[in-house]
């Protein structure tokens, strides 16, 4: 598949359950820098037009061979200022998202069929 429908995608999907209340927060799928400056006008536009606010994270307290960029995306800028304080306190989510859980929670009864599902298998954590 296509790289870029891929992440448009699974933009889509995470959208869909942000602003359906089944997640408060999302991340995007990880990005390089180039596919990040390539498709964030269009992946800003679908998480947008959901009526949902994003913010652009750069993973720099990996070791560069590591890094990458992802969009998180909410509907409140609180869901999204306690993830950053998480963040602050030395958690990258690339290690482990255990201490994000209250964050990146998923409530099944307010969930609905979209891409995310098909997502949540291929990555199991």
């Amino acid at each position: 598949m296509e790289k870029r429908s891929f992440v448009c995608g699974m933009i889509t999907a995470f959208s869909e359950c942000v602003a359906g209340g089944c997640k408060r927060l999302a991340l995007s799928p990880p990005l390089t820098h180039e596919d990040y400056l390539q498709f964030r006008e269009e992946l800003c536009g679908i998480i947008e037009k959901h009526g949902l606010i994003h913010c652009h994270e750069e993973n720099l307290d990996l070791p560069e061979e590591e890094r990458f960029e992802w969009i998180l995306i909410a509907a409140k800028q609180e869901t999204i200022d306690e993830y950053l304080s998480i963040r602050a306190q030395g958690f990258n989510p690339a290690r482990s998202l255990r201490p994000f859980y209250s964050v990146l929670s998923y409530d099944p009864e307010k969930a609905f069929s979209t891409g995310y599902d098909a997502y949540r298998d291929y990555f199991p954590e």
